[in-house]
Formats: C-alpha cells, sequence, structure tokens
C-alpha cells in the first residue's frame, strides 16, 4: 500500500509514532531550505517552510518525541513492535515522497 491507514493505528503511540516522523522530516528540510528559501517570489513553499522551522517549532518536534518516548515506556512487546513497524512505514513514505519531489 502507498499509505497509512490510519484507521487501523490502535493506540495513540503508533499515531505518535506517524506524527513524529513526519514533522522531524519537515522541520529537518524546513531548515535545510530556510536560507534559501525566496520570501517574495513563492509565498506558498516560504510561508510552509517558515511554519516547519524556528525555535517553536522545534519545541513541537521535541514536544512529539518526548511524548513519543514516554509511551515507549508503557508499550509491551507487541505494542512496541506495532509503533515500530508504523514509524518504519512513516519513514518509507516520506522517503518516497521526498524522492518523487527532486526526480522532477
Amino acid at each position: 500500500s502507498s499509505s497509512i491507514d490510519f484507521l487501523r493505528l490502535e493506540m495513540i503511540s503508533e499515531i505518535l509514532s506517524v506524527l513524529v516522523v513526519a514533522e522531524w522530516s519537515y522541520q529537518t528540510w524546513g531548515e535545510k531550505v530556510l536560507p534559501i528559501t525566496n520570501r517574495e517570489v513563492d509565498f506558498t513553499t516560504w510561508e510552509w517552510v517558515d511554519l516547519h522551522s524556528g525555535t517553536y517549532f522545534s519545541e513541537v518536534v521535541s514536544y512529539l518525541r518526548g511524548l513519543l518516548d514516554k509511551e515507549g515506556t508503557l508499550l509491551d512487546d507487541e505494542g512496541k513492535e506495532k509503533c515500530k513497524n508504523a514509524f518504519n512505514r512513516a519513514i518509507q513514505l516520506e522517503e518516497d515522497f521526498f524522492d518523487m519531489a527532486y526526480a522532477n
């Protein structure tokens, strides 16, 4: 499948696994392109980059990571495996997205 079926994610920890991957990768990309984003030519891109970079967004990502870490201490082996699978699937989807975006 080319997506994550959020209706099948059973635990908040699985949802956090996906959110951490998405938001952390967006932050990494946003910080990387922030210095070269042209605010005058491409407002949509600039707005997206501005949203996903800086101190505030870094704190949001840290908060999500902290929540996931805390949830991880409460999980049994099966729960940890479900989180790992959701996390790895989200990573693959993000990689596929960026590969496609940079291929064009």
